[in-house]
C-alpha cells in the first residue's frame, strides 16, 4: 500500500509538472503574439472613429441610402447634402438630378460641372455618409459584431488595423473572410488570411480585397479565452501580465451592448 501510494503521488507530481510546463508554454507563446501584434497593429486612437469617418477609396461606388455633400464654388446657392434615392439619382433642383447609383464621387462631379457649365475644379462632391453597404467584423471579443460601413475596395489586413481589429487576443491563423454573394447569385467564398505572411514577409497573396458586405472572422487564442472564465478582479490582472491590456476595443464591460 505505501508503494502504491508513493508511485501515485509521484504520478501526481509528474501530471501536475506537466500541466504547469504546458500552461508555461502557451503563455509564452501566446505573449508572443500578443507582442507581435502590439508592434505591428497597434490600437488606433480612436478606432470607432476610423471606422466610422468617411474616408473613400478613389474606387468606392455609391450607392442608396449614401449621403453627399456637394458645392459649387461659382453657385454657393446651389450647395446640398443630400440622399441617393431609391432610384439611384442624386435629387437636386440645381443644376438637376443625375444618376449616382453604381458611379464613383469624381464621375457624380464631372456631371455636375457639365451641367452648370463649369471646370470639374469647381465643383466638389464628398462622402458625408456611407449607408449603401457594410463589413461585419466578429471576434475576437466574446462573439461580438462590428459592423463597419465600407467604403471601398481596402486590403483585408490594412482594413483591420484601420479599425482596431486584430488587438491582442487576435489568433492570427484564424482570420477569414466570408463572401456571401448573395446579390450576384453565386455560392458564398471563404478566403484564409495569413496574417503572418502579410506582416512579416510582405506577401499579399492572402490580403484579400474587401468588397461590400463581406464578412470579417478573428479568431481568438487560448490565454484571451481563458482571461474570460475569470472574475473580473483576477482576469483585468490575468490579462495585464500577459499584455492583453490596454486595449480600447475590448468589452471588459458586462453592461455594454453584444453588436455596435
Amino acid at each position: 500500500m505505501e508503494v502504491r501510494t508513493a508511485t501515485a503521488g509521484l504520478r501526481r507530481t509528474r501530471s501536475g509538472a506537466a500541466r504547469s510546463a504546458f500552461v508555461l508554454a502557451l503563455v509564452l507563446a501566446g505573449c508572443a503574439d500578443t507582442e507581435f501584434l502590439r508592434r505591428t497593429c497597434p490600437t488606433p486612437p480612436d478606432p470607432k472613429h476610423a471606422a466610422e469617418r468617411p474616408a473613400p477609396t478613389a474606387a468606392y461606388q455609391v450607392g442608396c441610402p449614401d449621403v453627399l455633400e456637394i458645392t459649387f464654388l461659382d453657385h454657393p446657392a446651389w450647395d446640398a447634402v443630400a440622399v441617393i434615392d431609391v432610384d439611384g439619382r442624386l435629387p437636386l433642383e440645381r443644376p438637376g438630378a443625375v444618376r449616382a447609383d453604381g458611379r464613383t464621387l469624381t464621375e457624380i462631379r464631372d456631371e455636375l460641372a457639365a451641367l452648370a457649365g463649369c471646370s470639374p475644379e469647381r465643383v466638389t462632391v464628398a462622402l458625408a455618409a456611407a449607408r449603401s453597404a457594410r463589413v461585419v467584423v466578429y471576434g475576437p471579443i466574446r462573439g461580438r459584431a462590428r459592423i463597419v460601413p465600407y467604403q471601398g475596395p481596402e486590403p483585408v489586413i490594412d482594413f483591420l488595423k484601420r479599425i482596431g481589429g486584430l488587438p491582442p487576443g487576435s489568433k492570427l491563423n484564424q482570420v477569414y473572410v466570408v463572401r456571401p454573394n448573395v446579390a450576384a447569385a453565386m455560392r458564398p467564398q471563404v478566403f484564409s488570411v495569413d496574417v503572418a505572411a502579410v506582416l512579416i514577409d510582405g506577401n499579399q497573396r492572402t490580403n484579400v480585397t474587401l468588397r461590400g458586405d463581406d464578412q470579417i472572422y478573428v479568431g481568438e487564442t487560448k490565454l484571451s479565452s481563458l482571461s474570460r472564465l475569470m472574475p473580473d478582479w483576477l482576469g483585468t490582472v490575468y490579462r495585464r501580465v500577459t499584455g492583453l491590456l490596454p486595449d480600447d476595443w475590448w468589452p471588459f464591460s458586462k453592461s455594454r451592448s453584444l453588436v455596435e
